[in-house]
């Protein structure tokens, strides 16, 4: 697998890993600096962090991808548009949809000092939101212990993949259970894009409008009232501007004279 293959560039905001002691089992967000092959391994510059985009673990000999796009957005099956059947619409992203409460086996990241710890569920208390007894994955995988966690700090583990995309990974309880689904949804984010797209005709007049105001310009004037002229204009709708203000002006009028003018453009 190369470059080429990844569909990341300098600038894009993804998440990694590490198998640094005190890291393991854990994913953090990060910025990619700069893209770059030494020999034939390939490196991002993460920030301030050095990192080989393929690793093995020690003793081991596949490589595994240390990188990955930002998990997508989360929801639940019992809001608004996440459940029964999927409506067509023309702009959709991936969504993870969280099934109910969380559960014993349940695998999650619990989000801590700013990364994404994976473990497993082992205690639920409802009563106050906690998921009690989270374990980390084991060493020499992960930093195992366990800890109290909240549920609004605990999302679905995901794994990612170049081939198969985002991927919910079975529970390991015994039971084939998937705490979460993916589902193509409504994208948020486009409505917002077509919101802006709505305004921006209106907005580009106001820009333009003292661009418009320094073309060069000629009028027909009749009783002191000008008919402006820009010498970008359509030569039809200026002569059907003036025959309709003509009518409305020289109705019952015969003798009556126009005279047109030449303006420089205003001085800026």
């Amino acid at each position: 697998m190369s470059q080429i293959d990844l569909p990341f560039e300098v600038g894009d905001t993804i998440e990694a890993r590490s198998f640094e002691l005190g890291f393991r089992g854990a994913w953090f967000r990060c910025k990619i600096t700069k893209i770059f092959n030494k020999g034939r391994a390939l490196f991002y510059d993460l920030e301030n962090t050095h990192n080989k985009v393929y690793q093995k673990r020690q003793g081991e000999s596949e490589n595994i991808l240390m990188v990955r796009p930002i998990r997508p957005r989360q929801s639940h099956e019992n809001e608004e548009g996440c459940g029964g059947e999927e409506e067509e619409e023309e702009e959709e992203e991936e969504v993870v949809v969280v099934r109910g409460l969380w559960k014993v086996g349940d695998l999650v990241d619990w989000w801590k000092d700013d990364c994404y710890w994976s473990g497993t569920v082992l205690e639920v208390n409802e009563e106050d939101e906690t998921a009690k007894y989270i374990e980390l994955v084991p060493e020499p995988y992960g930093e195992g212990k366990s800890y109290d966690a909240m549920f609004k700090d605990l999302v679905p583990s995901l794994e990612w993949s170049l081939e198969d995309g985002w991927i919910v990974p079975f529970s390991k309880d015994g039971e084939k259970r998937q705490c979460a689904k993916l589902m193509k949804l409504p994208n948020e984010g486009a409505e917002e894009t077509r919101e802006e797209e709505k305004q921006r005709p209106t907005k580009k007049k106001a820009e333009t409008h003292k661009e418009v105001s320094r073309r060069p310009r000629s009028c027909v004037e009749y009783h002191g009232i000008r008919v402006y002229r820009s010498c970008c204009d359509d030569l039809e709708e200026q002569i059907v501007r003036i025959e309709w203000i003509k009518g409305m002006l020289l109705l019952n009028s015969d003798n009556s004279t126009w005279i047109y003018e030449d303006y420089p453009p205003p001085s800026s």
